[in-house]
């Protein structure tokens, strides 16, 4: 997954994408599975005669499945949000196009796959294409565009949008090697047949191609001049929309503000009926431990409440006990990602295997669950949590000081007395002094033969974690290794991650539909920097496995492939898997409406689908309640379960 904090073709809208479409808090291409690696680093030739439609071809289109969204929503005002950090480009592709802000940036471009996937039944649905049809070769696919389909400059889309778009990622003007690598593992070719019907060739036969190769986004080609100074000319540069809205304003450094088109294309489509319901979204730039003082003050709309203590201790206040700003616990169904304390194994201190090990048997899970998580939360074991592709085999780490002593003596730390002792003269004065004072040993931070203390930083970016790191670094400083915690604006933070400009850090993927190992664990990605291999590991075994999971068509081969690559992950420990939780806390002012199933089952993030909106009526009502002072009833049960998520997971 290509992927912003926890984005993805899969994430939000990009979930409806069925493919590459974007990361996650959020996403990109990114987050789609690649294929398989190409043999040999030429180009595809270029198709030797136009495309034609085979005989006899047989479409399929689904009109079935229930609208994601409600009928009951209303179209209208301006929904203010927090953002976490201001964007470091506006560009789709190229440096820093990865940035907090990225999940945005796409849920109105890339996002818009040719079809997706239905956020509840899981079959695939209509989006930019109308009609599809998978060749018995299982890489070729042939697309009927959605004729009413417009960018947000008005001109039509059309099949030569698609052909540009993989003319982009495959531009070395764009410097993205991420995109580069992706167009040349996934396409063969992206053709044009005519105006609304495409080809589109993949590089392998594939056991999901929907999902591998459908998810492609349209560029407009009428308005892209792609050179050498394509880059700088575009970072602030404005997206033009697939979607509904698009950037309207920004104060540099502040906020970020989306204006709805006044006549959308979509607007009329059963699949985005319910959907996109806002004249305005107003993103302010506000620190993530802020966000709940913004919402008491009625600055913003709705937060997504990230932490079981503030959510236990904190929402006590008037506008709460009133009923005037609402609570709910809205349960879902996604697989989890990859979350948690990350080793770069290209820092020093984590080249060894024995000093990681360590570092996860110092992971006190139950301490920080029944202190400070009122234990709401489940740990994390898989590389590949809440998928099929799970090692049900795998145990976590237990929290266990002594083996983590005797790991860290395997890697070459001791006590700086034990190393002192091992001379005469160390032992001599380590005994004249014992009769004279009193002390423990905890005192000391590990060194080893070369003097080199167990010391790393630890980065991060969410201050809402600091009494989690605090706990953590207490039970580690217990055991003689020194973690110093690092506080960054979280865009920074990100962003040393990406770049492995950090020693250990903690971050969050969200996961798609069907996992993506290459983006994480491939060799590609551990020679270069700027992508989601975060921790620079590969090896030649686990590229091998990649390709199985990608390329074998035989489904035991793939999950025992996946299996034992989750098993690698687990071993090599550069990973200390956080928490997670099946449901989403919300709290909401009473004029946000959500449908009867408040969120659909796939949902990862509120924001995901955006099926709630805004009720002027209710506005004015608790305007006028909140002046005379009249309370609201309180929903007793904040448990939102439509789907029988709870029942599944007890």
């Amino acid at each position: 997954m290509r992927s912003t904090n926890r984005s993805s073709a899969d994430r939000g809208l990009a979930r409806l994408a069925a493919g590459a479409g974007a990361l996650v808090l959020l996403l990109a291409a990114g987050d789609a599975a690649f294929v398989a690696a190409r043999q040999g680093g030429d180009p595809p030739p270029a198709a030797a005669e136009p495309a034609t439609l085979p005989d006899g071809i047989v479409w399929e289109t689904n009109s079935d499945d229930p609208p994601i969204g409600s009928e009951a929503a209303l179209r209208g005002g301006t929904f203010t949000h927090p953002m976490g950090s201001y964007p470091l480009t506006f560009r789709l592709v190229g440096p820093n196009s990865n940035d907090a802000f990225a999940g945005w940036n796409r849920a109105f471009t890339m996002n818009f796959g040719l079809i997706g996937r239905h956020p509840v039944t899981d079959r695939f649905i209509p989006l930019m294409a109308t009609h599809w049809s998978v060749q018995a070769d299982q890489k070729t696919i042939y697309f009927r565009l959605d004729p009413d389909a417009r960018f947000s400059d008005g001109e039509p889309i059309t099949a030569d949008d698609y052909v540009f778009t993989l003319e982009m990622m495959r531009s070395e003007h764009i410097v993205d090697p991420f995109y580069n690598n992706y167009a040349e593992l996934y396409y063969e070719s992206v053709d044009r047949i005519d105006d609304y019907t495409l080809r589109i060739v993949g590089t392998r036969p594939s056991w999901r191609p929907l999902s591998d190769y459908a998810g492609l986004w349209p560029t407009p080609s009428h308005a892209v001049v792609l050179d050498d100074t394509w880059v700088d000319r575009t970072t602030n540069e404005f997206q033009i929309a697939v979607g509904p809205y698009v950037v309207s304003e920004v104060s540099r450094g502040e906020s970020v503000t989306f204006t709805r088109l006044g006549t959308w294309w979509g607007d009329d489509k059963r699949y985005f009926r319910g959907l996109f319901n806002f004249d305005r979204i107003h993103l302010p730039v506000i620190p993530a431990e802020r966000h709940l003082d913004y919402l008491r003050r009625g600055e913003i709309d709705l937060i997504s409440e990230p932490t079981a203590r503030t959510w236990n201790e904190e929402y006590t206040f008037p506008a709460v006990r009133n009923g005037w700003i609402r609570l709910a616990r809205v349960f879902v169904d996604v697989p989890s990602g990859v979350y948690g304390l990350h080793m770069n194994l290209e820092a020093p201190i984590f080249r060894n295997k024995d000093f990681r090990k360590a570092m996860q048997h110092l992971f006190n899970f139950e301490r920080l669950n029944r202190n400070l998580m009122f234990n709401e939360y489940f740990r994390q074991v898989s590389f590949f949590e809440g998928t099929e592709f799970a090692n049900p085999d795998l145990a976590p780490y237990a929290f266990d000081p002594a083996r983590a002593r005797m790991y860290l003596e395997r890697a070459g730390y001791y006590r700086p007395d034990d190393i002192r002792n091992r001379t005469l003269f160390g032992g001599l004065r380590s005994a004249i002094s014992g009769l004279l004072f009193t002390r423990s040993d905890t005192d000391d931070i590990l060194v080893n033969d070369r003097g080199e203390e167990a010391s790393f930083a630890v980065v991060y970016g969410n201050r809402g974690l600091e009494r989690h790191l605090t706990v953590m670094q207490q039970e580690y400083r217990r055991a003689g290794v020194d973690m110093r915690l690092r506080l960054l604006e979280p865009g920074t933070a990100f962003e040393r991650g990406l770049e492995r400009k950090y020693e250990m850090t903690v971050t969050g993927r969200t996961a798609g539909y069907y996992p993506a190992p290459r983006q994480y664990l491939h060799t590609d990605f551990k020679k270069t920097t700027n992508n989601n291999n975060i921790w620079g590991f590969g090896t030649e075994e686990t590229d091998a496995l990649i390709r199985t999971y990608e390329e074998d068509l035989d489904a035991q081969a793939r999950l025992t492939a996946m299996n034992r690559l989750d098993e690698i992950v687990h071993d090599e420990a550069f990973y200390i898997p956080f928490w997670m939780a099946p449901y989403i806390r919300l709290a909401y002012w009473d004029y946000i409406q959500f449908p009867e199933f408040h969120l659909p089952r796939r949902t990862e993030q509120v924001l995901d689908y955006m099926v709630f909106w805004i009720d002027p009526a209710k506005k004015t009502a608790l305007e006028e309640a909140m002046r005379e002072g009249r309370a609201y009833p309180v929903d007793p049960d904040i448990d939102k379960d439509f789907y029988g998520i709870r029942q599944q997971i007890q």
